[in-house]
Parts: C-alpha cells; structure tokens; sequence
C-alpha cells in the first residue's frame, strides 16, 4: 500500500510540472529580447513544445524554450545575437 500511494503521489506532482516556456509566457507577437537585452525579433509561432519561431536575418529561426525566461516584463533568451544568426 505504501508503494502505491508513493506512485500516486509522484504521478500527481509530475503533473503539476510547468515547462520552461509556460513558465515564459510566450504569445504570438511578443518582442523577443537577447542575453544583452537588445531587440531581436518579434515571435512569429510558438509550437506545442514551446519553442519559438522568430524571423532574424531573413531566416526562420528556432529559439529553445530552455533559453526563455521573463525578466522585468520582457521575453529574454539566453542567447546573444551573433548565437541566434547561427541556428537553423
């Protein structure tokens, strides 16, 4: 029994986990700021993992949930831009 109810207790407390992206806030055209807190694009998607698509360069670019964060009001990542220019 005691097992059991450690189960449930553990599948009850996965279930109230909050991915990085929620934990963002992340909306269709919201202002995308880098590391440095410059200006980088304006988010074009976000998909069902929470990952963004912004538009940097003339190129569609994939910006990982796990570099998000909200600081002062602002979507960040932890990316700079010269990072950003790199990705796929």
């Amino acid at each position: 029994m005691r097992k059991l109810s450690s189960l449930i207790l553990a599948a009850t407390a996965l279930s109230f986990t909050v991915p990085a992206a929620n934990a963002a806030e992340a909306q269709r055209n919201d202002r995308l700021y880098d590391a440095s807190g410059s200006s980088v694009a304006k988010v074009n998607r976000v998909t069902d993992s929470g990952d963004l698509l912004v538009i940097y360069k003339g190129k569609v670019r994939r910006i990982e949930a796990s570099t998000l964060s909200n600081s002062d009001g602002k979507l960040m990542t932890s990316l700079t831009k010269t990072e950003i220019r790199r990705l796929d």
